[in-house]
């Protein structure tokens, strides 16, 4: 204590300051007074010093130690109840427009004939993609001879959806070539020693056969290739105003929600006048499906047409 009063006694300031509160309080300024008067300014200037350097620590403290604490991340278990609870906000409202509007938003935004004109290219954009008389499958000389064993007609028809998917890439949808495997059970791809590589019809199933409207056989080397044909003329067919009402096609494609889903457009193609190797089709009608994942239309599986 002796130390610190030698300290401020020294200080010219605070010895006014002292002889100042004396004054002010109207004490005689004696000897004895000023020492009182001068224990009681150190003190408490103590106590004031102690405190602020205190707080200062203090504060001081508490800073560095949440900079040098690594950021507070929520648990697996709260994570995953906030990215549930956004992930089952997001389907609700993505399931609950889904099923009035049944589409994304980029067709929301296209008025009905952009959205026909968009479904139009997107098919042009297919059947441009090969040529007239493109060979999609081809067997040798060999393989058409008597007593060769040929191919089995499983294994011709795996080689022929290979060869289409290769071909054809994202502008036709997975589930048109599971339709076309299915319209080969009923019309097999086999090898025939007289007539060479043939589709060959096993029944009257129409609705099947209707399937393989674009495939041809080339009347040429005993039928040794299937082609592609694509010399049909098209336009986008009016499916929601007039075609689903139609006595003749109407119930064609009963199992889509024309009225609220607007994920589908038709394309009519006329082919009666056009001979084929293979059944000769009166007018097809194909259905471009709008992919959402990838955001664009493509020519589904769901393919029919009328006689």
């Amino acid at each position: 204590m002796n130390g610190l009063k030698e300290f401020f006694g020294n200080i010219p300031m605070f010895q006014k300051q002292v002889e100042r509160e004396i004054e002010e309080k109207g004490i005689e300024p004696s000897e004895g007074i000023k020492k009182m008067e001068f224990s009681r300014q150190v003190i408490r200037n103590l106590v004031i010093g102690v405190l602020v350097v205190g707080i200062l620590a203090f504060v001081g403290i508490s800073y560095f130690n949440n900079k040098n604490q690594p950021p507070v991340t929520p648990t697996a278990t709260t994570a995953s109840k906030e990215s549930n609870q956004s992930e089952t906000s997001g389907e609700a409202t993505e399931n609950s427009s889904q099923a009035v509007q049944g589409s994304s938003d980029h067709l929301l935004k296209l008025s009905a004939k952009e959205r026909a004109e968009e479904a139009t290219e997107a098919f042009e954009s297919w059947y441009t993609s090969f040529s007239n008389g493109d060979g999609i499958l081809e067997i040798n000389k060999e393989l058409l001879k008597e007593g060769s064993g040929g191919t089995s007609p499983i294994e011709l028809q795996t080689k022929l959806i290979d060869n289409l998917k290769a071909k054809f890439g994202d502008k036709v949808s997975d589930d048109f070539y599971t339709g076309l495997q299915a319209s080969f059970n009923f019309n097999p791809v086999i090898v025939d020693g007289t007539k060479g590589l043939t589709i060959s019809k096993q029944n009257d199933d129409k609705s099947q056969w209707l399937r393989t409207w674009f495939l041809d056989t080339q009347k040429t080397e005993k039928n040794t290739k299937i082609v592609l044909r694509n010399e049909f003329p098209y336009e986008w067919a009016d499916w929601r105003n007039k075609g689903q009402h139609d006595e003749k096609v109407g119930s064609m494609f009963s199992q889509i929600d024309w009225d609220n889903d607007l994920r589908y457009e038709v394309i009519g193609l006329v082919t009666s006048k056009q001979e084929k190797n293979i059944e000769n089709i009166g007018g097809v009608f194909v259905v471009m499906q709008y992919n959402e994942k990838i955001g664009k239309w493509q020519v589904s599986g769901t393919i029919g047409g009328v006689m």
